[in-house]
């Protein structure tokens, strides 16, 4: 019963901001997920999503690949004769925040070709390869007007993402049938909904664990605390 009130008091322990911990920067975005036309269903997925995680208590920003964003084919004689500024500022963006939030459409089953890209010219440039992305946390979601709701595509942009050093969310969101999928600004069937309500969850809880490292001590704590205890499966035993 002592090992039980310990794990539940580390539990809510965890789960409070840990002092002094970074406020969450959420990156929401439209244009690294590959849609940059008027009336995307994946900006309007984004937009629902990023007014979920600013209830969370995020600080949501948008980074769409227009605009100033809007960059050439990626070329390796570009980079070299002149880095582009757009690449810069996509690159500062990115870094500045925690969490990625990802609209992801599907092309011809697989990712856009904005969003590899983005990718490609982020991962380049005078600092270390690759350094945008690591330790950095993302969540994919998707719509479509077809049944899978772009589905077929995910595997992929969770691979590219890995591959950079970016810790994806387990779930992901697949929304199908996009015409009347939405409602009044927000997911119009409630299952569905509760799916990207706990996939942001998950996105908000592990960017801002990302975002502290002394969070670790807090988890390490808890793993000592829950030795000992029973559990769903019996014992655990000390590690």
């Amino acid at each position: 019963e002592e090992a039980r009130s310990k794990q539940k008091m580390m539990l809510k322990w965890v789960m409070r901001a840990p002092p002094g911990r970074r406020s969450l920067s959420t990156l929401r975005s439209v244009g690294i997920a590959g849609s940059s036309r008027a009336g995307s269903f994946n900006k309007q997925l984004a937009a629902i999503a990023g007014k979920e995680l600013k209830s969370y208590g995020a600080v949501v920003k948008e980074i769409p690949l227009d605009g100033p964003h809007t960059l050439p084919i990626y070329n390796e004689d570009l980079e070299k004769a002149s880095f582009p500024e757009a690449a810069r500022l996509l690159k500062k963006d990115m870094e500045s925040c925690d969490g990625w939030l990802i609209a992801a459409p599907e092309y011809n089953g697989s990712m856009t070709p904005l969003f590899v890209n983005a990718v490609a010219w982020a991962s380049r440039g005078d600092d270390v390869i690759y350094e945008v992305f690591k330790a950095k946390v993302a969540a994919i979601v998707s719509t479509s007007p077809g049944g899978l709701g772009g589905l077929r595509s995910m595997n992929a942009y969770k691979t590219l993402l890995q591959n950079l050093g970016v810790n994806v969310v387990p779930t992901s969101v697949a929304v199908g049938s996009a015409f009347r999928a939405f409602n009044n600004n927000t997911i119009a069937d409630p299952r569905t909904k509760a799916s990207l309500d706990a996939t942001l969850a998950q996105l908000v809880h592990l960017a801002e664990v990302a975002a502290n490292p002394q969070a670790c001590d807090y988890l390490k704590t808890l793993k000592d605390a829950c030795a000992g205890a029973p559990g769903e499966y019996g014992h655990v035993p000390p590690s």
